[in-house]
């Protein structure tokens, strides 16, 4: 037996539903007739005329057909989805929370879930993003569902005390207010005189108690449908069947013969190399369809904002050619600068390296007596003394050691939030901060956004969520186009493929159709996956949502305070509706593009999307293979040829050929320049380099020359931590046990066992003072397990070094970390001397003391290696040299110059006889080369003064290192073939050419 038919609609006031086959179908019969009558006399009515379309490009597109007919729009109001919410809820009491007053909420909820239960990691999670429990949370209310549906219970406990978290701050979530208007509608008086909604479907289901509010909140509305078709017909036929069971039986319009891109000439596939070559080709495309007499409207089209709209817009705007930028690109906060993103990364992680970004970036200064290089050198040396970055740790570490006080202080005024509080106390402590930098407008702004609910939250939490607050609301982006993108009634249009259904186009570019990038299902929810979503949806929706409707068989519509669920098959489902409702709708050309590369794997090729491969086989009858791909990209190439859409711009042919030509200089094989890490002119001062600093221009010239000449070194604050503390207490701990009280002294060398007792006692002396820091500082429980680690390793090496001094005799007196003197002078000739400085770690002597600087004239020069570095063997090399060219390999490929510019300053100061060794834990105490060795190089130390004189230094070594560590370099330096880059390095240094030598790739 058949249902009992309602003959009556629930509206009770007049409410017309029409379903268009398509836009201009929809235009001729009932939009335009619309205007023709409502629009005219819209400013004589006393409540409002509005117009609701999803997105403002529907609107433009009205406006402009309107305007070209002559009807004015006076009186009516267009309105987006937040306007109309924003309109409705005018008056009512009900205060929506911005989304990023709900995720600190979130966050807050499952934080206080996770400390009650540590063993939450569902908990943790969500409190370290609940971006996207939220967007779950979202789904599941604007489909009328509570929080008992959500599993695992855990989930379902963290949104109920966030709801309630909600509830008890006044705030109210955006369906719960869209429901509330519904339920107002028959109580309040209308809002509308006349309101037309259109270019709604089956997409925008969460909308649906919003647009059915807006409706009953009217004196008359017209609604136009669309019409369903099968890629997402069920969804579309529920979202028609819904209106329909509320407003009453809605009317077909008539089709209208239109235009059709049928033919296999109007559809261009086009494919770019990478992103720039498609941007490229797809405004020449578009200049092609501009000079077309049938082109109306063109839309190009992209699956999201990112590099490719971004590079369209750029080269529509270097071609001149003005359009809408329906996409626009992000512009940063004004509060969005360095400084406040240092300082919120040094709140979050109080240490060295985010304090010393803070400080470059900061305009004010905190050391107002200091430099910000004077700041860092004392700073870097605290650190590398107790090996522990964190602020107060090295504060207190200056301040027991009476350190700069000018620093000290400093660093007290910096102050930070509390680790835990309450929402009142992160306020009150972030406003005397913001005060001390004086930072009045970013406080202002965060008083303005909290002032009425911040007291309402009950609970503590961390400062990471307040931090996560903070950055968002006073960082928020803002978009911005381009001089030429901002015109709202272009034939240009940049949109999403979102956006441009229901519309009329005469042309249409398709961008970006790989498989990577399309189709996308934006907002994809993190903790429901697809086949949950889909059994929710059969399981729950189908039983408890959808209903048959009041004209029968066939007929479905949702239940009252319910609405459908889209999860990611119905976001598949809606994309090819929207992609082949876009294909129809053009009239007079389509272009398809794509890339031949991946964006994310530049080597590797990207597949085109499945639509851009049906496409082409339909009409060209052959499928898409990579041959394929890399045919049409070489036929973009050549279409294109020289085109380039910046032509239309003046271009600096100056600049342009003086970067060329050092392009071309850096890889000419020639001595090298200015253009490769060398001054033009000798410098106007005097340059003088430490020690390891020579050593290290044999192996990396062009980070030397950076440092030394332009004070820029790469930002590793961390990276040779360990090896630079490492050596500074085995160094210190080794002086100490001499008991050398000057470094420029020279004692009686005491028992091996006393100095490896005496080295066990600093070293655990050393490690009570750290400890003691530790225990001032609240956020640091006792030593680290990692510190412990790398003090009993400097340990083990001081006291194997030390233990190599066992059984030495002949040497009586030794010094250690004996000054060279700032700097020290080494005579190369009467008019050549080369400037070093430098500490050496250990000095042996022997003989009688007599008047020279140095005091003795027989010395041994030991320098430890606390590292992996070995010592020298002059014997380990080929056989048939003799040991001066032996020692000349070794000092071309970095090694033993340290020493060897030690032995020339020793010489200097007046030794006669001295012999070095190059000391590592792993080596013996002996003689490695001596004096004469050194001696014999002139030409070796003279190419030495010759960089100092002339800084010119070059390039030698890699840039970038597949399968191993390497330097880093503080500047943007292009690659050069390593080959090369030794030939340039023999030409520019002669002394340092060697036959057949390889050393430093």
């Amino acid at each position: 037996m058949a249902r009992h038919i309602r003959e009556e609609p629930k509206a009770s006031r007049p409410v017309s539903l029409y379903i268009g086959p398509s836009f201009e179908a929809a235009w001729e019969h009932v939009l335009l007739p619309w205007f023709e009558t409502i629009a005219a006399r819209a400013f004589e009515n006393r409540v409002p005329v509005a117009v609701v379309t999803p997105f403002r490009s529907h609107a433009r597109l009205l406006r402009s057909k309107l305007l070209a007919r002559g009807i004015s729009l006076l009186g009516v109001k267009f309105l987006s989805p937040a306007q109309l919410r924003e309109l409705l809820l005018r008056g009512s009491g009900l205060t929506i929370p911005l989304r990023e007053h709900l995720r600190l909420l979130l966050a807050v909820a499952a934080e206080v879930l996770a400390n009650e239960n540590p063993e939450s990691l569902v908990a943790k999670s969500v409190a370290r993003d609940p971006d996207h429990f939220l967007r779950v949370i979202d789904q599941l209310h604007a489909a009328g569902w509570e929080s008992q549906e959500i599993e695992p219970s855990v989930l379902r406990e963290i949104a109920a005390r966030f709801e309630r978290r909600v509830r008890d701050c006044g705030f109210t979530l955006v369906r719960e207010a869209d429901r509330a208007a519904v339920a107002n509608a028959g109580k309040s008086e209308p809002r509308f005189s006349h309101l037309l909604v259109s270019g709604f479907d089956g997409a925008h289901w969460p909308l649906w108690p919003l647009l059915r509010a807006a409706v009953s909140f009217s004196e008359t509305a017209t609604v136009v449908l669309n019409d369903p078709r099968d890629e997402a017909r069920d969804l579309d036929e529920t979202w028609v069947g819904t209106w329909e069971e509320n407003f009453g039986a809605a009317q077909v319009t008539d089709a209208i013969a239109e235009r059709s891109t049928s033919s296999p000439g109007q559809i261009h596939f086009l494919v770019g190399r990478g992103t720039t070559d498609q941007a490229k080709a797809i405004v020449a495309l578009t200049a092609k369809f501009l000079g077309q007499e049938n082109c109306e409207r063109i839309g190009i089209l992209f699956p999201r904002a990112g590099a490719l709209p971004r590079l369209v817009a750029t080269f529509l705007g270097a071609a001149k050619i003005a359009y809408n930028d329906g996409i626009a690109h992000l512009t940063p906060s004004p509060f969005d600068d360095n400084a406040w993103q240092t300082w919120l990364d040094l709140q979050e992680n109080p240490r060295l390296k985010a304090l010393l970004h803070f400080l470059r970036a900061l305009p004010a200064k905190i050391f107002k007596e200091m430099s910000i290089f004077e700041v860092e050198e004392v700073l870097r040396g605290a650190y590398a003394d107790v090996l522990i970055d964190h602020i107060e740790i090295l504060r207190e570490y200056l301040a027991r050691k009476n350190g700069n006080a000018e620093i000290i202080r400093g660093l007290e005024k910096i102050e930070f939030l509390p680790a835990t509080g309450m929402f009142p106390q992160f306020l009150a402590q972030t406003r005397r901060i913001f005060a001390q930098l004086g930072w009045t407008q970013r406080w202002s702004e965060a008083e303005r956004l909290s002032r009425i609910w911040s007291g309402c939250v009950a609970n503590s939490f961390s400062r990471r969520i307040y931090l996560r607050w903070l950055r968002e609301i006073l960082g928020a982006p803002s978009l911005a186009r381009d001089e030429h993108g901002a015109h709202p009634y272009s034939r240009v249009r940049l949109l999403r493929y979102t956006e441009a259904e229901s519309h009329a186009w005469s042309h249409l570019i398709f961008a970006g159709f790989n498989e990577e990038t399309w189709p996308t299902i934006a907002d994809e929810p993190g903790f429901i996956g697809d086949q949950e979503v889909d059994a929710l949806n059969q399981k729950i929706l189908n039983r408890r949502t959808v209903r048959r409707g009041r004209q029968g068989e066939g007929h479905w519509s949702v239940r009252e305070n319910n609405a459908l669920l889209l999860g990611p098959t119905e976001h598949r489902q809606i994309m090819l509706r929207q992609f082949f409702n876009l294909i129809e709708s053009a009239t007079s050309g389509i272009g398809l593009t794509a890339n031949l590369y991946s964006d994310s794997f530049p080597s590797r090729i990207s597949n085109p999307s499945e639509v851009f491969s049906r496409l082409y086989f339909t009409t060209r009858g052959q499928g898409v293979s990579q041959e394929t791909m890399h045919a049409l990209e070489k036929e973009t190439r050549e279409w294109l040829g020289n085109w380039s859409p910046v032509d239309a711009e003046k271009i600096d042919s100056i600049s342009v050929g003086r970067t060329r030509f050092a392009y071309d200089a850096r890889r000419r094989v020639a001595p090298a320049t200015e253009y490769e890490f060398g001054l033009r002119n000798p410098p106007d001062r005097e340059i003088t380099l430490r020690v390891t600093d020579w050593e290290q221009a044999l192996r990396w010239p062009a980070l030397v020359w950076m440092k030394t000449f332009l004070g820029v070194e790469a930002e590793d604050e961390n990276a040779d931590a360990w090896t630079i503390s490492t050596g500074q207490w085995v160094h210190y701990w080794l002086a100490q046990a001499a008991q050398v009280s000057n470094g420029s002294q020279f004692v009686d060398i005491v028992d091996t066992q006393k100095i490896r007792a005496r080295i066990l006692e600093n070293a655990r002396r050393f490690r009570d003072e750290v400890q003691n820091l530790c225990a001032v500082c609240p956020a640091i429980a006792g030593l680290p397990d990692w510190w412990m680690s790398g003090w009993s390793n400097a340990l083990y090496i001081a006291d194997s070094l030390a233990a190599k001094l066992s059984g030495l005799s002949g040497w009586p007196r030794v010094a250690t970390e004996f000054s060279l003197g700032s700097p020290a002078a080494i005579s190369l000739s009467a008019n050549e001397t080369l400037r070093v400085r430098g500490r050496v770690d250990l000095i042996l002597a022997r003989g009688e003391r007599n008047d020279s600087a140095i005091g003795y004239p027989d010395l041994w020069v030991v320098d430890y290696k606390t590292g992996k570095q070995r010592g020298f063997n002059l014997r380990e090399l080929r056989r048939h040299e003799t040991q001066e060219k032996k020692f000349r390999k070794q000092l071309v490929d970095g090694r033993g110059v340290q020493l060897g510019l030690y032995a020339l300053a020793a010489h200097a100061l007046g030794a006669s006889r001295v012999q070095m060794t190059l000391l590592s834990p792993n080596g013996d105490l002996e003689p490695q080369f001596f004096l004469e060795h050194v001696l014999a190089q002139k030409d070796f130390w003279r190419e030495l003064h010759r960089m100092q004189e002339t800084g010119v230094f070059g390039m030698l070594g890699r840039i970038f290192n597949e399968y191993g560590a390497i330097r880093t370099y503080p500047l943007a330096t292009l690659t050069i073939d390593p080959d090369l880059l030794r030939e340039k390095w023999e030409l520019t240094h002669p002394a340092f050419a060697l036959e057949s030598n390889y050393g430093n790739d």
